[in-house]
């Protein structure tokens, strides 16, 4: 083999190593990672809050985690943020799509999920990770 066909494949792999580490360190995929790493702890604890009341509890990983009232209940977890962004994951249980803080706004159906527009510049998008649990993005 040649010296440049070496390192042409050289550039190829360091290219698909940069890729795939970019890739895997995408929101989604870390909070994706995360719930299907930690589905059934986190499940008991969703339905021992809703089932019988029993408090939250968070840690690790977990920045913040909190409940929201309204129509269709929901708890948010928090996994990260960034400057003008929130990264995290809730449960629903009536297994229906909710914008962030479950601030009533409408829903907008997209190829991936729904998106949502706060009032001013507060946006975000969600979509389904697993049947009841979602991914979040919101930004301010």
């Amino acid at each position: 083999m040649s010296k440049s066909a070496k390192a042409w494949i050289a550039v190829l792999l360091l290219a698909l190593l940069v890729w795939l580490s970019v890739d895997r360190a995408s929101p989604e995929r870390r909070v994706r990672r995360y719930v299907e790493t930690h589905r059934e702890p986190l499940q008991t604890a969703a339905d021992l809050y809703f089932e019988q009341g029993k408090p939250l509890s968070y840690g690790g990983d977990i920045l913040a985690v909190n409940d929201w009232s309204g129509r269709h209940p929901m708890v948010e977890y928090l996994l990260f943020t960034t400057i003008g962004g929130y990264y995290g994951f809730y449960y629903s249980p009536d297994d229906v799509p909710l914008a962030f803080q479950n601030i009533d706004c409408p829903l907008t159906e997209t190829d991936t999920g729904w998106q949502w527009q706060g009032g001013g510049d507060n946006h975000g998008s969600t979509w389904q990770i697993a049947p009841c649990w979602y991914y979040f993005e919101a930004f301010f």
